[in-house]
């Protein structure tokens, strides 16, 4: 990708992104091929039990939501995409679904919060991933935990920064017709990518946390405890995978 590519993805990005062509092109891409095994490992990791509170967020189209509520629990999801919540409801009336920014939940209150796939450092700054962290936390019963899975700087720049010293990375990825065209900025920790395929193109920005600060931030939102491991099924952190957080209250 050249230089001139290198365009910030506007704050308002979401807007637009989270359409029927995100869903589309994302299952031609196989990432939402885990969805069953990943659900049963959360389940088993966290011990839910039906009757279990949960809050999805950002619940998409219900995903994970779905069938979570199908299996028994109280599940309620909130997004702030109109489209991902008509959907969400369309798909499953058996959960709960609110439009909503996720630093302003339900009072629930909620046994659990779920934060899955790489679904935070989406909002404008820091101090807005922060309120939602916080606001995460005001909702959980006392003992409650918050379970987030989510890539992180670590594993961004073990994957893709080369040499090591660059201030910026790019990569390009080709799928059929399927594009992914993304640039890393180390120094502002914020990645940019564009998925294009005959039709449709949408960019989308997140902002890459490493471990440390995010133990730093949920400990600043007031969990009391804060674990880290490698996969769904309390693997071993490694920066060849995403991580998994459970904070607890």
């Amino acid at each position: 990708m050249s230089a001139a590519a290198h365009h910030p993805v506007p704050d308002d990005w979401a807007d637009s992104f989270f359409d029927s062509g995100f869903e589309t092109t994302f299952r031609r891409l196989g990432k939402y091929d885990s969805t069953e095994q990943d659900l049963a490992d959360l389940t088993k990791l966290l011990g839910l039990r039906p009757g279990h509170r949960i809050l999805d967020v950002p619940c998409g189209f219900g995903r994970h939501s779905g069938p979570l509520a199908h299996r028994g629990f109280a599940v309620t999801g909130i997004d702030l995409s109109p489209y991902q919540i008509a959907e969400a409801r369309r798909r499953w009336p058996s959960a709960t679904f609110h439009l909503q920014d996720m630093r302003t939940p339900p009072n629930g209150p909620f046994d659990f919060v779920l934060n899955l796939w790489t679904s935070f450092g989406y909002l404008d700054t820091p101090e807005d991933d922060l309120a939602a962290l916080t606001a995460w936390r005001s909702v959980l019963v006392p003992g409650g935990q918050l379970l987030m899975e989510l890539s992180t700087l670590e594993q961004a720049m073990h994957e893709i920064r080369t040499p090591k010293a660059e201030s910026i990375s790019t990569k390009q990825v080709q799928h059929g017709d399927l594009q992914e065209d993304s640039w890393f900025d180390w120094t502002t920790q914020l990645a940019h990518v564009r998925h294009s395929r005959p039709g449709w193109s949408r960019a989308c920005r997140t902002r890459m946390y490493s471990r440390s600060q995010l133990h730093s931030a949920l400990l600043a939102a007031g969990f009391n405890e804060v674990r880290m491991m490698g996969d769904l099924r309390g693997g071993p952190v490694d920066d060849h995978h995403r991580t998994v957080i459970i904070a607890s209250v």
